[in-house]
């Protein structure tokens, strides 16, 4: 008796053992990978651009993020590159969202020229396709001016956005005056082939991000100049810009303002980027390779 249970106990020892050797071989513990970003945007800045996506809201799989930027196209194959990475302790939770939002700023760029981005998660495991919604973005050079037209027998000055100076002469893309009978400061295009449009007030010029209103400019070729104001300008060279007006000193007759100005002809991207295919994009823009 005492054999037989000795020996059924040999057996199952036997078992247990054979089981565990079984599953060390056979079975393995692996990860999950993370899913695509979704939301990817990006905004416009100068000699700069700042890509946004929302982030993978999965208890902690995702580890980090890649940025790449487009490089070329190869048989038909798109190619990307990757520009930097961002870990996911780094995403930022807004009031009333539950999900944390991503930025990276890639400041190896080059005024008006176009940019496409991507993005992808990453962990110890492996990492996801890159997003399906690429981010296109046009750097362009942004700066600040005064008009001192007390300065000035004629009370007008002109500014070219494509050189970022005052200039007294009929070369301006837009001119700035003040009309001594009426008292009253105005923006004035008339004298040559630019086109403008009041866009009202704005708090900021980052406010205006297009520069195509889809028409609606001024058949008069000027506007009233008023503090808080911006202004969408079309150059008679054909590039998009915008000036807001900030302040004006009264008593000199001095008009500050703000600007920006698209390098990249006829591209009407003056902040706010465009979440867009590349290849669904056939006015502007349009990648090389």
């Amino acid at each position: 008796m005492k054999r037989s249970i000795l020996l059924v106990l040999t057996i199952v020892g036997m078992m247990v053992f054979v089981a565990g050797c079984t599953e060390d071989k056979v079975v393995k513990v692996v990860g999950d990978v993370p899913a695509v970003p979704t939301g990817v945007s990006s905004t416009t800045g100068d000699q700069q651009v700042k890509v946004y996506w929302r982030g993978n809201n999965d208890n902690g799989v995702t580890e980090g993020y890649g940025v790449y930027r487009y490089t070329n196209t190869v048989d038909g194959e798109d190619q990307y590159e990757l520009i930097g990475t961002v870990f996911a302790s780094a995403g930022v939770v807004y009031d009333g969202d539950d999900v944390r939002w991503y930025s990276y700023i890639d400041d190896n760029v080059t005024n008006g020229v176009t940019y496409y981005y991507a993005v992808n998660a990453y962990n110890k495991w492996g990492e996801s396709e890159l997003s399906e919604i690429d981010a296109m973005d046009t750097p362009r050079p942004r700066g600040s001016v005064h008009f001192d037209l007390g300065s000035v027998v004629t009370g007008k000055l002109g500014f070219k956005f494509s050189i970022h100076k005052i200039i007294d002469s009929h070369n301006g893309d837009i001119f700035a005056e003040f009309d001594t009978s009426l008292q009253q400061y105005f923006i004035d295009v008339s004298n040559s082939s630019t086109l403008l449009q009041d866009f009202g007030y704005i708090d900021d010029i980052s406010a205006i991000g297009w520069g195509d209103p889809g028409g609606g400019w001024s058949e008069l070729g000027w506007a009233e100049l008023l503090v808080g104001h911006g202004y969408l300008v079309y150059t008679a060279d054909e590039h998009y810009a915008a000036i807001r007006i900030n302040s004006i000193d009264q008593t000199n007759k001095i008009i500050y303002a703000d600007w920006v100005y698209q390098t990249d002809t006829n591209n009407p991207e003056l902040k706010r980027g465009l979440v867009i295919r590349p290849q669904h994009d056939a006015n502007y823009g349009k990648r090389k390779g």
